[in-house]
């Protein structure tokens, strides 16, 4: 199974300005983060600051982890990266 690094940040032109309806987006947000850690996908979420983060996932395929994180945008854009460890890496490298 390969490694993949979610780094998101919020669009602040997708929220909405209620601050109410602000408030949902992030609770849901958050249950969503909850959902994933809880089934397993994601490995880790941390936060950067209250706009932007990452998250470490377990997955077969980049396609499996953008199906898994499809649903934060538009309020968070999402970028997804492949990582390899440090021993996969050396043993390519050199």
């Amino acid at each position: 199974m390969s490694r993949y690094m979610v780094s998101w940040k919020a669009n602040p032109s997708a929220w909405p300005t209620d601050p109410k309806q602000a408030l949902t987006v992030i609770e849901g947000a958050i249950a969503g983060g909850d959902q994933l850690i809880k089934a397993g996908a994601a490995k880790e979420l941390n936060w950067f600051t209250p706009q932007e983060g990452y998250g470490i996932f377990e997955a077969d395929s980049k396609a499996s982890v953008l199906g898994m994180v499809q649903g934060f945008f538009p309020y968070y854009s999402q970028d997804v990266r492949e990582v390899v460890s440090w021993d996969s890496a050396k043993k390519a490298i050199l």
